[in-house]
This record gives C-alpha cells, structure tokens and sequence, in this order.
C-alpha cells in the first residue's frame, strides 16, 4: 500500500511538471494554445523541443537530432543548401555567389565544394567568375587583371611568361592542365544518323603518375590531347590529373574505342595507373533531361536494392566506395522525392550524385587504363539506362537477361560471367 502511495505522489508530481511546462510552452508561443481545447489532448503529436519547450511535431524542423521551433527558434537554424539539412547557426557560413547566397555547413568550406575565403568572407567560383577573379599559381585569389596567364603551365603568375626561358623537354608538345574549376564551352559528339533525343555521356578519368620517373604532367596530357576531351587538375590526387569527355553518345563512344585504346596504352606506357592507385576513380555524367521522374526512380533504386551487385560492378572494395560513392538506403518516398526534383543528395560523395545542373552522375567506378574495364563502365551505364528507361518492373535478373539479349554489351556480359555475377 506504501509503495502505491509513493508511486502516485511521483506520477502526480510528473503531471503537474508537464502541465506547468505546457503552461510555458503556451506562453511562449511554442505550443499552440488550441492544444488546451483538444479534449483527448494527444501527447504523441507534441515533442520537447530543444530550448526546452513543447510543441506541436508538425510545427518544428528536425535540427542535428534536435527539435527546433519553426518560428520561435528561427534565428537558431539555417537551411544547408550542400548537404541539403537544417543546421544549428552557430555551425553555418554564408556563401556569397556574387548576386545572393546560400548558407552551409563550416566543415564544407574547409577547401571543398568550390568555395574559398576571400576578404573576410567565404565566396564561391560563381562570384569568382563574376567578379574577375583568379587563383594564382600560389593557391592565393586575385583579380585578373593584376596577373599574366602563363601559356606552358596554364597558371596565372606575378609575372609575364619569359617565352625565351625554355624547358628541358621543349622538343615535347605540352598540353593546358586546367584548374579544378575549368568550365569549357561543351562539344556534343554523335553519330548523324542518331535519334535526336539519345543521352549523352560524359567520362571523368584520374590517372596518377606512379613515380618522379613517368612523363610530367602537361608532356603526358599533351601525348593524348583530342578534341573528345580536355585536363584538369584534382585535389584528392596525389600526382595526377583527370581526364574529361565532351558528352558524346553512346554510338559514338562505340565508334571512337580505338582512340581510347590508344590513349590509355599510351598513358601506361608513360609510367601512369589508374586502377592501382588508392586516388583514381572514373565517374560516368548522363544528361539529366533524357529521365523522366519514374524513369529516374527506377534507375536509383535498382542501386538500392542490388548493392552487391553495385559494388562487384565498380571493381572497388566496399569501404572505398562507402567513402567516395556510398549507395544511401532511401525509402521509396524519399527516391521518389529525388527523381522529382533531380535533386536532394544528403551527402556529397554518393554512388549518384544528383547535384550537377544538367546530369546525373554515376561515381562508383574504380579507375582504370584497362580498355575493356573501361568500355565495361560505359556499357553498364548505358544499359542500365536502357533497362530502367524500358521496363517498369525492374529486377537484377530482368536487367541480366536484358543485356545477354543485346548485342551492345560485350564486355559487360564477359565481366559479368567472369565473376559469376
């Protein structure tokens, strides 16, 4: 009889907190005062937010685990417009483009994403671009006007080139290695007698030279140099750069397999790898506008529902691919909500990056000079599009059966038997 006494007097202390709480939360206009009117006074539908106070569930953000009031507490969060999330403000940065901006995460501005301190403020390539100004080939920004571009490094300097100060290796053809933000004026390459609305693809290939003793940088680029492609150069590499397509359809990268051919040998036999250094990875663009909302559902959630096979196809090891093309566990509402906007990656280095403007990009691959690894990567990309575009019941053993009934696919299918897939 104690104890139940006891119990009652700690059950009717509890009540009188919370109601003296609720109390609170009304008066300071978390909670909202029709919740006293509600006769059955449905506990479920409020959440102790974080300053402390109820309120109603449908009226707060989902803050880093914590409930945060949609008005009361809007000057303590922001909308991270990179990862896409509501982040506390003390952890944001705005980002000036150079007409508006956004704001994000500070881990994302610590030399990622495009965005670099400038001024006392935290700008991106956008107000680079707009406001003339340009990294130097000391990593520092400057207005374009205050430096000579160098034509054998493609390098901005103090000073103008000495055209007379001759390299060792002058007897070699040098190609322009471009910055990380190099933005050409695209060429779309198709055969034509092609339909109008075939997709295009475009190729992203890192190689890394494997010591002091392979060709330099520029020497090698200026070997392979073609009009299908440009360089750049790219931060997670260790001694490299990357190799990157004009969008070009898939007839056409077809047609063009020997001039990959020999571009890959060539890179090998100039003391390059790809495939073996821990760096590489070759990521495959599909334009954007050729999926439709469901097309592009399908396409996403074959990935979810296959990883196995993801991760087989990629030639990586599960945790490579976790860190720079983790396949998400969405739920199909949130694949849906996906497709629909193109959009709406809550993380950065995922196995579809959603982020690009005009494409889809498939991150998965290891790299490679291996012509048939290589042509492997195209082939499954284009025919997963294919698949997903084709059949609305999608399922690893329909997809395989798709490709051995075609007659485009052939060192997908070899790879694919190899492995006992």
């Amino acid at each position: 009889m104690e104890n139940t006494t006891q119990q009652n007097k700690i059950a009717f202390t509890t009540l009188r907190v919370m109601i003296q709480k609720i109390e609170e939360s009304i008066k300071n206009g978390y909670l909202r005062d029709e919740w006293k009117n509600d006769k059955i006074n449905n506990y479920e539908s409020i959440v102790n937010t974080y300053m402390g106070y109820y309120a109603y569930k449908d009226d707060c953000v989902m803050v880093e685990g914590e409930y945060l009031h949609e008005i009361e507490d809007e000057d303590d969060y922001v909308y991270d417009e990179i990862d896409e999330k509501y982040i506390f403000s003390d952890n944001a940065s705005w980002i000036e483009t150079g007409r508006d901006g956004y704001y994000t995460h500070d881990d994302n501005c610590s030399g990622c994403n495009g965005i670099y301190r400038y001024n006392d403020m935290w700008i991106n390539d956008s107000y680079m671009e707009r406001y003339d100004l340009v990294h130097d080939t000391h990593g520092d920004i400057r207005n374009i006007d205050d430096v000579y571009y160098w034509e054998s490094d493609c390098e901005w300097h103090d000073e103008p080139e000495n055209d007379d100060d001759d390299d060792d290796d002058d007897d070699m053809d040098a190609a322009c290695i471009n910055s990380y933000s190099y933005r050409p004026s695209m060429k779309f390459h198709k055969l034509s007698n092609e339909n109008e609305n075939a997709p295009f693809f475009g190729i992203e290939l890192e190689v890394e030279r494997k010591n002091s003793n392979g060709l330099k940088h520029k020497y090698m680029a200026g070997k392979i140099e073609h009009e299908h492609w440009y360089f750049k150069t790219d931060g997670s590499l260790t001694d490299g750069f990357e190799i990157v397509t004009h969008p070009m359809t898939f007839n056409y990268i077809q047609q063009s397999e020997k001039t990959f051919t020999d571009s890959l040998k060539l890179l090998v036999e100039n003391g390059y790898n790809s495939y073996d250094a821990n760096t590489c990875g070759m990521h495959i663009h599909i334009s954007k506008n050729n999926f439709t909302t469901w097309h592009l559902y399908r396409f996403l959630k074959f990935f979810v529902e296959n990883k196995e096979f993801i991760v087989a196809i990629s030639q990586r090891k599960m945790e490579k691919l976790k860190k720079w093309a983790n396949i998400e566990d969405d739920s199909d509402s949130s694949l849906i909500y996906k497709a629909k906007k193109k959009d709406g990656n809550s993380e950065r280095y995922v196995a579809i990056n959603l982020k690009n403007t005009a494409t889809i990009e498939i991150r998965i691959f290891r790299g490679t000079l291996n012509i048939n690894s290589f042509m492997k990567n195209i082939e499954f990309a284009h025919s997963l599009f294919m698949y997903t575009k084709e059949n609305k019941d999608i399922s690893l053993h329909g997809f395989k059966m798709y490709i051995d009934s075609s007659c485009d696919y052939s060192n997908l299918k070899k790879f694919i038997n190899l492995k006992n897939l």
